[in-house]
């Protein structure tokens, strides 16, 4: 069986490596152009002493962004853009804040995202199954 999968993957791969046509590279050329986008999340974790966010934008061949991220022992923060010339870290920033995550069984997370709006969660000791409840107002 696992000869037979091999075998099917190697034609797929050899499929998707042919060379693009000219009018599948004229097509991609404008795709690449006129693409535009925007998007934004965000968690911070009180409970597991951790909080990530991310936006990042495009606009044509050009592609700007932001990530920053800390878990309990640095805050990291990197700036970054990517166009025809490739991606680049324009900026990043690294700051010691202690030993390790802290565990709060009492606090909340906090996650907000462009698609998915906002809501928080605190841990659930009342129920067995469901660790933790939504707590959206």
């Amino acid at each position: 069986m696992f000869k037979y999968v091999f075998i099917a993957s190697l034609l797929v791969s050899a499929v998707l490596a042919a060379p693009l046509t000219d009018e599948e590279l004229e097509l991609e050329r404008q795709q690449n152009e006129n693409a535009k986008y925007s998007f934004g999340t965000k968690v911070d974790d009180e409970i597991n002493d951790g909080a990530f966010e991310r936006t990042e934008t495009r606009d044509g061949t050009k592609v700007t962004g932001k990530y920053s991220y800390s878990d309990g022992y640095v805050r990291r923060t990197v700036e970054y853009e990517a166009d025809e010339n490739g991606y680049r870290v324009v900026k990043e920033d690294m700051e010691v804040i202690g030993d390790g995550p802290q565990f709060n069984p009492d606090g909340q997370a906090d996650i907000a995202g462009s698609l998915i709006g906002q809501y928080s969660i605190k841990l659930d000791n009342s129920d067995t199954k469901q660790h933790y409840k939504d707590i959206r107002q």
